[in-house]
C-alpha cells in the first residue's frame, strides 16, 4: 500500500514498495507457483513503537529503517564531500518523477532531493509481468569526478544459506576486522587476508572457514570482498535457502560492478542501534569500490586498480552515467542444491544446480 513516506507498484508475479525518506526497498515479494517468496531483510527495530536508545539515526538516516535493497554513492566512507556513510542516496529522500505502464510491464522513476558530487540522479525500477526479477538502473546527470558505488542488498538467512558466485579472481579482507573491541563486538576471520578458495578463507584463530555456506558463526560481524575473474561477462551470485525452499538471485555487469562484498552480520554488535539482535543476516553488495575504505580510498591509488580493476565510476559532467542491476528470488523444489552455473540466453535466465538440474526464468538479457 503507497502511503505519503512510500511507493508501492509491481506486475505480474512482483510487488515491490520504496521507502521514499531513504530510498529503501521496504517490500520486494514474488508470487510464483502459489508461493510468496520475500527473502529480503529489514531491520528489526524499523517498525519498533520507540527506536533504540543511545544512537542518533540523524548521522546516519539509513540505519533507522534499513531494509531489502539500497544504492550507496559514495560507497561506506562519504570522506571528501559531506554526507552520512553510504550516501545521499541511501540516507535522503526521493520524489516521484514518473510512473509508466507498458505492455507487459512498469517503469517508476524516482529523483533524488540531493546532490552527488554535482550530479542529479534518478533511480528507475522495472518490473515486467512473469520475471522474478527488478531490474534497477541509477542515472547520474551531469555532476564531475570519480565515484564508489554499490547496491546493498541484504537477505534474511535465519537456518543455512548456500552460496555460489561467478568465477573470482579472490576474495579478500579489509585491513582492519569491522569490529576490534571486544566490548563492542567480534569478528572471526583474519584482517587482512587474501584467499583463492572461497571454501577456505583464513580465520583469526588460525583456521579457516568456509563462506560459501551461511552461518559462518554465531555473534560476529565480517566482511570480505569477491573480485571477479578478469573476461567474465556476466556477474552472479545465488543464495539458496532450503528450509525456505527459495533462492535469491543476484545480476550485474562484471565490467561495471567487478567487486561483489560479502557482510555477514550475526549478533556481532552488541551497540545501538544493533544490541546484538541483528542477526541471520547475508549482505550481497555488487558494486565499483574498494572494499570499506571509502570514498577518498576508492578513488585514489590502491591494490586494486593498481592491478586495473576499476573502484569508482567516472561522472560525465555534460551527460548521463548509469549503473544497472538486477535482484530476483524464486521457489526451488525439494533436494535443490547448490548452483553450479547461471546463463542468459534469449530473453531466459538459466540456472543449474550442482546436480545438473537446471530451471529456467524470464528476463531481460539486453538489461545488462
Amino acid at each position: 500500500m503507497t502511503t505519503a513516506s512510500t511507493f508501492s507498484f509491481g506486475a505480474d508475479g512482483i510487488s515491490i514498495t520504496l521507502d521514499l525518506e531513504i530510498g529503501h526497498l521496504a517490500l520486494f515479494e514474488i508470487e510464483r507457483d502459489g508461493l510468496r517468496i520475500a527473502p529480503f531483510h529489514r531491520v528489526p527495530w524499523a517498525d519498533d513503537a520507540v527506536a533504540p536508545a543511545g544512537f542518533d539515526f540523524a548521522t546516519a538516516p539509513h540505519l533507522e529503517r534499513m531494509s531489502g535493497d539500497f544504492f550507496c554513492a559514495p560507497f561506506c566512507a562519504s570522506d571528501i564531500e559531506p554526507a552520512p556513510s553510504h550516501g545521499w542516496p541511501a540516507n535522503s529522500p526521493w520524489s516521484l518523477l514518473s510512473d509508466v505502464t507498458f505492455v507487459g510491464g512498469r517503469t517508476v522513476i524516482f529523483t533524488l532531493g540531493q546532490k552527488v558530487s554535482g550530479a542529479t540522479v534518478r533511480k528507475e525500477l522495472t518490473v515486467r509481468d512473469g520475471h522474478p526479477f527488478l531490474y534497477q538502473r541509477h542515472v547520474f546527470v551531469g555532476g564531475s569526478g570519480r565515484l564508489p558505488v554499490a547496491n546493498h542488498a541484504m537477505l534474511q538467512v535465519p537456518d543455512t544459506g548456500l552460496l555460489s558466485t561467478s568465477p573470482k579472481l579472490r576474495a579478500e579482507t579489509p585491513g582492519a576486522p569491522l569490529e576490534i573491541d571486544p566490548a563492542k563486538g567480534r569478528s572471526l576471520l583474519s584482517y587482512p587476508a587474501k584467499s583463492t578458495d572461497l571454501k577456505h578463507f583464513p580465520s583469526a584463530n588460525g583456521g579457516s572457514m568456509d563462506l560459501t555456506t551461511y552461518p559462518l558463526a554465531s555473534a560476529h560481524e565480517d566482511f570480505v570482498m569477491l573480485i571477479e575473474q578478469p573476461g567474465s561477462t556476466l556477474g552472479w551470485t545465488t543464495v539458496v535457502r532450503p528450509e525456505q525452499g527459495d533462492m535469491a538471485i543476484f545480476l550485474k555487469n562484471p565490467a561495471r560492478l567487478p567487486v561483489t562484498n560479502l557482510w555477514y552480520s550475526n549478533g556481532g554488535r552488541h551497540y545501538s542501534p544493533w544490541n546484538s539482535r541483528h542477526t541471520t543476516v547475508l549482505g550481497v553488495e555488487d558494486g565499483c569500490t574498494y572494499s570499506v575504505e571509502g570514498h577518498r580510498a576508492s578513488i585514489g591509488d590502491n591494490p586494486l586498480s593498481a592491478g586495473g580493476i576499476p573502484t569508482a565510476i567516472e561522472l560525465d559532467r555534460h551527460g548521463e552515467v548509469d549503473v544497472r542491476h538486477v535482484i530476483g528470488a524464486v521457489p526451488v523444489s525439494d533436494g535443490w542444491q547448490r548452483v553450479a552455473k547461471v546463463s542468459a540466453l534469449k530473453d531466459q535466465l538459466i540456472i543449474a544446480d550442482e546436480a545438473g538440474v537446471s530451471a529456467v526464468f524470464r528476463f531481460d538479457t539486453s538489461f545488462l
